[in-house]
């Protein structure tokens, strides 16, 4: 009894500890135009203090059990300007900050629903496309050879 009651408040505030939060991962390209890249939405995002860029939006995962879809948090963030508002350490922000239009951009933080403000605390930036990508075999995938 005692850890169901434990497991429904864990439901109630969410995995995170805080009501309303969402743990994201948030994919695209900084800087990158709709023709290049052909994503799901093209969004204006601000990192830190800077200036409104142009961000293509290619994916968004909600990493959190509870709360939102990514569907659910794109349309609401879509009629805002800028779109996102990336904060957070220093070198997560540098890192997204300092991409090129060309290196698949892997943003993960959290925010909450009805809020354009990410709080990032991961970045990942894949080395930059220069031609077209090969689709690795299933023996690549598996066996990495």
């Amino acid at each position: 009894m005692k850890s169901l009651v434990v497991l429904a408040l864990a439901v109630m505030v969410g995995i995170g500890g805080v009501p309303g939060q969402v743990e994201v991962r948030i994919e695209g390209y900084l800087g990158a135009s709709r023709e290049q890249v052909k994503p799901w939405k093209m969004f204006q995002v601000r990192i830190g203090d800077g200036d409104l860029q142009a961000f293509a939006l290619t994916n968004l995962v909600t990493l959190t059990t509870t709360g939102p879809t990514a569907a659910e948090i794109v349309s609401q963030v879509q009629p805002i300007k800028p779109n996102f508002i990336f904060q957070g350490d220093d070198a997560h922000l540098e890192e997204i900050r300092t991409s090129k239009p060309n290196q698949l951009l892997r943003i993960v933080g959290y925010t909450q629903f009805g809020s354009q403000w990410v709080l990032v605390n991961r970045v990942e930036r894949t080395a930059p496309i220069t031609g077209p990508t090969p689709t690795p075999s299933l023996r690549e995938k598996l066996l990495g050879f």
